[in-house]
């Protein structure tokens, strides 16, 4: 008896690979899939469940760019871990039905990188410091 292989830890979305965001894509499919087939073919629910479709592909497509991006700049780094994070939500919800798949988990990346991580919490730091208005001497 073989035993699965452990999945990876990601820290931070700078780990992320084209094979993550298949798996997560896939799984979101074959869960919406699911639903949809309960759902039918007409109605509201039909219409929105059409459209989560279309948002999960849409949001994996941008990754998968995204992803490609040899030195990505600020906004597409912040656009991976965003993207990132509404797959990984979206997906989330599926863990605890009933009937989908319980042991599986997608891990929330919050940084990019640790240097983001890092200025992150300079920034708070400082905000904490300092206070949210500039003293102004009056």
């Amino acid at each position: 008896m073989t035993t699965p292989p452990s999945e990876r830890t990601l820290t931070y979305a700078e780990d992320l690979r084209p094979e993550d965001v298949r798996a997560l894509e896939t799984f979101l499919n074959v869960q919406l899939g699911r639903v949809y087939e309960e759902v039918g073919e007409t109605g509201e629910t039909s219409f929105a469940m059409r459209s989560l479709l279309i948002l999960v592909c849409d949001s994996a497509g941008l990754l998968y760019t995204l992803l490609a991006v040899e030195r990505p700049e600020t906004w597409q780094r912040a656009a991976i871990v965003r993207e990132w994070q509404r797959l990984r939500s979206t997906a989330h919800d599926f863990n605890h039905c009933e009937g989908y798949d319980h042991d599986r988990w997608w891990n929330q990346v919050r940084h990019f990188d640790a240097y983001d991580e890092t200025a992150e919490q300079d920034r708070i730091r400082q905000f904490a410091d300092v206070g949210p208005y500039p003293e102004t001497g009056h």
